[in-house]
């Protein structure tokens, strides 16, 4: 994943369609026709929004990895019924919300919440860990909105489809995520510096 830091969340996200976008549709179409190769194509380029997405959602590793290999197996089922190549990957991340929300619902307890695993590059290790905690520490609804628009790379449009709401619900959704992350990021900040002031 790499080092990730603050500005991302709170700066400008530019997409566009490129190259990449038009060979991902072609992966989806020989995938539809039954190209076993070209679904495991699709499913190596969207492995870690598939993680990232369930991760926000599950917490505990086992279930991440149970949510992320059952939406393998319903998208490689039901891949047929994407009208829209393009759409994809918006598809492929409701396949994995869906199965994140059924493992919840199977299991009928609380989720303990466990820090989001630790990729970083050395140098920036402790500006990525509390950026981490900070995610962490947000509400389900704010974490899952933040990891597809900016983890992920989803557009709004397509947040929206994945969520079933509004594209005004969801840039609403993104402001209100970005003050609460920005809150929870310099809470964390102020803590440190209060340890590090204190040694």
């Amino acid at each position: 994943m790499g080092c990730w830091t603050v500005y991302k969340i709170e700066g400008q996200k530019k997409k566009g369609y490129g190259g990449e976008d038009i060979v991902k549709e072609r992966l989806v179409r020989k995938a539809q026709n039954g190209d076993k190769e070209a679904f495991l194509s699709l499913m190596g380029e969207f492995e870690m929004p598939m993680y990232r997405t369930a991760k926000a959602i599950l917490h505990r590793e086992d279930d991440v990895e149970d949510a992320v290999q059952e939406a393998v197996c319903r998208a490689f089922y039901k891949i047929g019924e994407v009208r829209k190549p393009r759409s994809f990957g918006a598809w492929l991340m409701r396949v994995v919300i869906n199965c994140c929300y059924d493992l919840l619902r199977d299991q009928r307890g609380i989720v303990p919440l466990e820090l989001l695993p630790e990729r970083a590059c050395e140098e920036d290790r402790d500006a990525v860990l509390d950026i981490r905690e900070a995610l962490a520490a947000l509400g389900e609804n704010d974490r899952l909105i933040l990891t597809l628009y900016y983890l992920n790379d989803l557009t709004v449009r397509e947040v929206a489809k994945v969520l079933s709401i509004s594209e005004g619900a969801v840039k609403q959704r993104l402001a209100h995520g970005r003050r609460r992350f920005r809150e929870a990021y310099e809470l964390r900040e102020q803590e440190r510096r209060a340890v590090s002031y204190e040694k």
